[in-house]
């Protein structure tokens, strides 16, 4: 088996890849695709766990508990006679070649955002998700992304780094060593994916630079907030 020659190709085919696609199976030509892809692709994991999930969004919803045949009812309302399979959202991962079966968005924030309560009610959870928050520096950024995105605390988040991952990152970068030589902006939308799909990721792999500041401060609206973690003393003024 030719190694060095499997790992360019698996390298260069997959290092840049970090936005994940949503299949609906109520859609026909969304079934034929998602059958298509894993007909083709035999190696990859399919986690479903869909019911466990709407049994703890109906449970969530009645925090004082029900009996078993109303839990069973309320179940089977949600569901609302459509097929398990059609049910949700089915996420593809394509780096890490994973599909899962998850709520759709709604309903998926609804019940990722649960346990928030009241430390942020709805009402500021769904202003947040109006907001886009812009970090330059993946380093110590990283791990403000990850927090931001795993509270939700934002609806997009700018992503600006041009270093790729290093083994000597790894003393403040939470990421696993397969990532190595992969853009730190790359590896922390990918993680932010796995997490939250449905949170908006854009990655700037220049870093911030004079030919995209506009982009990165004002494409797509204008930042709420900027957080500065980059090492360039210009580029902090």
């Amino acid at each position: 088996i030719d190694l060095m020659n499997m790992s360019e190709n698996s390298t260069n085919s997959q290092r840049e890849i970090y936005t994940p696609e949503f299949f609906r199976l109520s859609r026909s030509s969304s079934k034929l695709s998602l059958d298509e892809l894993v007909s083709q692709n035999p190696h990859i994991v399919i986690h479903d766990e869909i019911h466990s999930q709407v049994k703890e969004l109906v449970l969530s919803r009645y925090p004082k508990g029900l009996e078993q045949n109303e839990l069973d009812e309320k179940i089977a309302s949600v569901f609302g006679g459509k097929p398990t399979n059609e049910y949700g959202v089915w996420v593809y991962y394509p780096w890490s070649r994973v599909i899962v079966h998850i709520l759709d968005e709604s309903e998926f924030i609804e019940l990722r955002t649960n346990r928030n309560q009241n430390k942020i009610t709805v009402e500021e959870r769904d202003l947040l998700s109006t907001k886009s928050i812009g970090i330059i520096g993946l380093s110590v950024g990283q791990s403000i992304a990850m927090t931001l995105a795993m509270e939700r605390g934002c609806g997009e988040l700018r992503l600006a780094d041009f270093d790729k991952l290093e083994l000597s990152n790894l003393n403040r970068i939470r990421t696993p060593l397969y990532n190595l030589g992969i853009y730190k902006v790359v590896a922390t939308a990918r993680e932010i994916a796995e997490i939250d799909p449905f949170i908006k990721v854009k990655i700037f792999t220049d870093g911030v630079t004079p030919e995209n500041i506009s982009e990165f401060m004002l494409g797509g609206g204008k930042l709420d907030i900027l957080v500065d973690e980059c090492d360039g003393l210009d580029m902090k003024i």
